[in-house]
């Protein structure tokens, strides 16, 4: 089979790749209510696992992102495949709460995370110098068809065969489907190593001067905030619409339509941040995101069910688009030899954000018996993302950053 050379093709195999690999992390929530009923356990116990496997993603998104800058998307790509595939095979075997911890929590996460964001990013990088954020949300819309097939999907498995053969179908996917995809299409683009348009060539950054950069560490918390609030909400939905009265059912078959409709917010909202500024898209995302959420908490019995349709809309369009437009704001800044691990570094926010909000989703239910607080918790936390990304645009931080590249110049004359 030939590799593919135009930018287009690239991004659309990664569409696939990418949609798979966020469509089933997203979906957590239908396998989350299976489980649930199979062994029950506390919501929180249940949700934290979906934390654990948040956390080792944080902890190993540094490790892959050095990974790609040394051996490139395809052999990255192609090992989380396999990882992935054990993780949901031995998943679907367990017996225990630390069986799932481990098989789920720990091995098939890794393999979420190898097939995942930051690879992915770091392709794009590698293809597109422009129209980035517009390849970006075409890449990450690849999520949201995911979401549209393997909600619904997942939970027909599951009622049909038990979770436990919808887990192995999956992991046979994974290796008949999309690993031949990756090990015999992927390949690294022309922009391999080269900086940002416009960027001296000396002025590359690499993490440990990132690490010490004011724009990455707003753009940090930005990211903390932006997924624990969104994970209150990926992870609970399910269990919410289910607890106020809908059949599961139909709880996953409308997040699976909050699936498509991310896709559309992934493409438009891509296409808005490079024709005005990723600032001013960020903020309406996040705007329609709360308009979503509010529709969620006041959804309390099943009279109303027109209010699932507007969260559906808002919420689905803002889910996932965030993370296009933190790309591309990322990718801008950052691009270089060293992308790669600087991209690594900054993900570990999300695992952090998204652990600490799938958690607490379940802890403040256990203690109050509705998703109220969790839910209110969610819009002020994406409120604090949009303040971040408006701060690390100012010009005062960028002017900041500028005098750490005098400080790197500095040294490296001192050494010579």
């Amino acid at each position: 089979m030939r590799q593919v050379s135009n930018p287009w093709s690239v991004a659309a195999l990664a569409f696939v790749i990418l949609g798979f690999d966020r469509g089933l992390h997203s979906s957590f929530g239908v396998f989350y209510v299976a489980l649930l009923e199979t062994f029950g356990w506390s919501r929180a116990i249940t949700a934290g696992v979906f934390s654990v496997a948040l956390i080792v993603d944080a902890i190993v998104s540094p490790v892959v992102g050095h990974l790609l800058d040394r051996f490139g998307p395809k052999k990255v790509v192609g090992a989380g495949c396999l990882l992935l595939a054990a993780g949901l095979w031995l998943s679907s075997r367990i017996a225990s709460l630390w069986e799932f911890y481990l098989f789920f929590g720990l091995v098939s996460a890794l393999g979420l995370s190898f097939m995942g964001m930051v690879p992915h990013v770091v392709l794009i990088s590698e293809w597109f110098s422009t129209k980035r954020a517009s390849a970006l949300g075409v890449v990450y819309s690849g999520a949201g068809v995911g979401i549209l097939l393997l909600a619904p999907l997942s939970e027909w498995m599951i009622s049909t065969w038990g979770w436990e053969r919808a887990l192995q179908t999956l992991a046979g996917c994974v290796v008949v489907a999309l690993l031949p995809l990756v090990a015999t299409l992927y390949r690294r683009g022309p922009h391999t190593g080269k900086a940002a348009e416009g960027r001296e060539s000396h002025n590359q950054w690499t993490a440990k001067l990132a690490l010490k950069s004011l724009q990455f560490w707003l753009l940090f918390f930005a990211r903390i905030f932006a997924a624990g609030g969104t994970t209150v909400i990926v992870t609970h939905q399910v269990a919410h619409v289910v607890d106020i009265g809908y059949s599961r059912l139909y709880a996953a078959t409308i997040f699976g339509f909050v699936g498509m409709t991310s896709t559309c917010g992934r493409v438009v909202f891509g296409y808005i941040a490079d024709l005005l500024s990723k600032q001013a898209a960020y903020t309406a995302n996040i705007v329609m995101t709360l308009v979503g959420v509010a529709a969620l908490m006041v959804a309390r019995d099943t009279s109303q069910p027109w209010l699932l349709y507007v969260y559906l809309v808002f919420f689905g369009i803002g889910f996932g688009s965030r993370a296009v437009i933190f790309s591309a704001l990322s990718a801008d800044i950052f691009s270089g030899k060293g992308f790669g691990a600087i991209l690594g570094y900054a993900v570990v926010s999300v695992g952090v954000g998204g652990a600490l909000g799938s958690w607490f989703g379940g802890f403040f239910y256990d203690v109050s018996g509705s998703y109220l607080i969790s839910f209110a918790l969610s819009a002020i936390v994406l409120s604090l993302s949009d303040v971040c990304v408006w701060l690390a645009t100012l010009r005062r931080v960028a002017v900041y950053d500028q005098r750490l590249w005098k400080t790197q110049q500095g040294s490296s004359v001192a050494r010579e």
